[in-house]
């Protein structure tokens, strides 16, 4: 049975480099798949003012998922190092896509993550939840890693096959690896994750997060 997966990223790339290869994965198998971008990373660019970085961190976020193959996408235009500070505003905005998508999966950073505006998504995705009318404990939260790698986490994806569309999704984000070699680094950590947590050659890992509340679980990321 397909389904409606939704992925937040709080900032373009971070659904390519925390679950890129897994959304070829929901779409190979027919699911619908939706990306929700909470802020437009406008900060991210040294030197530009912020309504130039953030045509140019959309541009790049389009271009992306282009190649991974996703069509339907959302620009929440929170602003950038500031989500939890505009949560109701994000909020908002959240639970209209939720209404409409009715999704089965949601992927988020997990809860752990150092950056704040990762750390934000969490109970953002719980207060929109909140104001829909479907059981929101149906709704499977799933975390990926970015920043901060899991200390421990509940399953693998084998994403071997897409690897390199993932490593060419992530390289269109130009406006950061000039600044930092995020495809090298995720090569890496991809790698390791499927040499120790799936024998295969590349792998993403999850964390189950609850909708509702705060739980063991997340207690141990």
């Amino acid at each position: 049975m397909t389904q409606q997966v939704l992925v937040i990223a709080p900032h373009p790339d971070d659904e390519s480099i925390g679950c890129g290869g897994t959304i070829r994965l929901h779409l190979e198998r027919g699911d619908g798949v939706r990306v929700v971008f909470l802020t437009s990373g406008e900060l991210g660019i040294p030197d530009t003012s912020v309504e130039r970085a953030r045509a140019i961190r959309e541009a790049e976020a389009t271009e992306a998922l282009g190649i991974l193959g996703v069509a339907k996408m959302d620009f929440l235009r929170l602003p950038d190092m500031g989500v939890l500070r505009h949560l109701d505003e994000g909020v908002e905005r959240f639970a209209r896509i939720l209404d409409a998508e009715k999704p089965g999966i949601i992927y988020l950073p997990h809860h752990a993550e150092s950056h704040p505006d990762h750390g934000a998504a969490l109970p953002l995705i719980r207060s929109a939840l909140e104001h829909i009318d479907d059981d929101r404990a149906a709704v499977k939260l799933r975390g990926y890693e970015v920043w901060t790698p899991l200390l421990n986490h509940d399953w693998a994806e084998i994403i071997t096959p897409h690897m390199a569309t993932k490593l060419r999704a992530v390289r269109c984000y130009q406006s950061q690896l000039c600044q930092f070699r995020y495809d090298r680094a995720v090569r890496g950590l991809n790698q390791y994750r499927g040499c120790l947590a799936a024998r295969t050659r590349y792998a993403e890992v999850f964390l189950h997060l609850s909708p509702t509340q705060s739980q063991k679980l997340e207690a141990r990321a």
